[in-house]
């Protein structure tokens, strides 16, 4: 499906080259009565701000709990505890220099989006209630972290950070008077940091320490840069109103580091002395990986032109963006093969203010 769109979008990017190359009078064949131009404009600068609301992907699996409710054969009732990550607030900021002639532009572009998120599980006081952590396994050897262990409580936090950066040349084509399309090629360049730990630990009197703790650690990093493709398109409604789309690709070639541990410490019963620490630790050399991504977003605009040369707009939309196989975000994945990767995703409605100045 990816190959199909990028190939669309490069035959409507290689059309607008050549009629922009072509000017205002030359028009491709459409249907009777309908003109496909390259507009003629002055040379302008537009500056955009954006407001995100996006919810991203790569939740945290990092403890079971439930009830045995059966023996010979034993019967469990399983809840997986996650790190849900819910919407957080993010932003953006562009500008567009809009070159005197047949409709070219160029934009340069950043996004963020920081989010930090954290959850806890405690275990039951029923009969046979009981609650594990989701410790790794090194796949291949005789080293196991003793993930049988129980814990009377789990906490957990993740922390997933996002930047981009686009810079794309653009050509305006416009299809009678109220449909416009804008092809746009250029590169992005993209950091996905995504970070997770638990904490593990089981208390079995009040005034003093014994049992298990443990604790795990998870870190994976995708950097890269690569081409972009797409295109937006507006229609105009009347009075300054429109609805836009936009559908881009990318293909980003970077460096993936991942890195985990994992440790436990057993206590003495009756004593605060420890007893036993194991400790575990994993780092990939880092790799390369190509990535590809795909994004869009459908939009109403309202746009307002004033006299002195000035122009403001407003804008409300939905946007959805994809990064395939792009982070590690399971524990067992770090140690039973280097090949389990996850989509990088995140999606929500956002808010931009744009101001032309000619």
């Amino acid at each position: 499906m990816i190959k199909k769109v990028t190939l669309c979008l490069i035959a409507i990017l290689g059309s607008a080259s050549a009629l922009a190359a072509g000017g205002n009078d030359m028009a491709l064949p459409t249907a009777s009565g309908v003109n496909l131009m390259a507009p003629h404009q002055e040379g302008s600068w537009s500056f955009g701000a954006q407001a995100n609301y996006f919810q991203p992907s790569n939740d945290f699996n990092y403890a079971y709990e439930g009830q045995q409710t059966g023996t010979s054969p034993d019967v469990y009732n399983v809840n997986t505890h996650s790190v849900d990550q819910d919407s957080e607030w993010g932003w953006g900021v562009d500008v567009t220099y809009h070159f005197p002639g047949e409709g070219r532009d160029v934009t340069l572009a950043y996004t963020q989006l920081d989010t930090d998120h954290s959850d806890s599980a405690t275990q039951g006081n029923g009969s046979g209630d009981y609650l594990y952590g989701t410790g790794p396994v090194f796949a291949g050897t005789d080293v196991e972290p003793d993930i049988n262990d129980e814990y009377s409580n789990a906490d957990a936090h993740v922390d997933t950070d996002y930047q981009a950066v686009d810079l794309t040349f653009g050509q305006m084509i416009t299809i009678g008077d109220r449909i416009s399309l804008h092809p746009f090629a250029g590169l992005r360049y993209a950091d996905i940091d995504y970070k997770a730990d638990a904490s593990y630990y089981s208390l079995n009197s009040s005034d003093q320490i014994s049992g298990n703790t443990g604790y795990q650690s998870l870190h994976s990093e995708f950097t890269g840069a690569g081409p972009r493709l797409g295109s937006d398109a507006a229609v105009n409604l009347g009075g300054g109103f429109s609805l836009h789309g936009t559908l881009g690709v990318s293909l980003l070639v970077g460096s993936q580091d991942n890195s985990a541990s994992y440790s436990e410490t057993s206590y003495n019963s009756g004593v605060p002395d420890t007893d036993s620490t194991d400790t575990y630790n994993h780092d990939e050399d880092s790799g390369t990986r190509v990535v590809p991504e795909a994004d869009a977003k459908l939009s109403a605009m309202y746009n307002m032109d004033f006299n002195n040369g000035y122009g403001l707009g407003f804008e409300v939309g939905y946007q959805v963006t994809n990064y395939f196989n792009a982070t590690m975000n399971d524990s067992g994945s770090y140690f039973d093969t280097s090949d389990q990767y996850s989509d990088f995703s995140m999606q929500g409605p956002y808010a931009r203010i744009q101001l032309d100045v000619a």
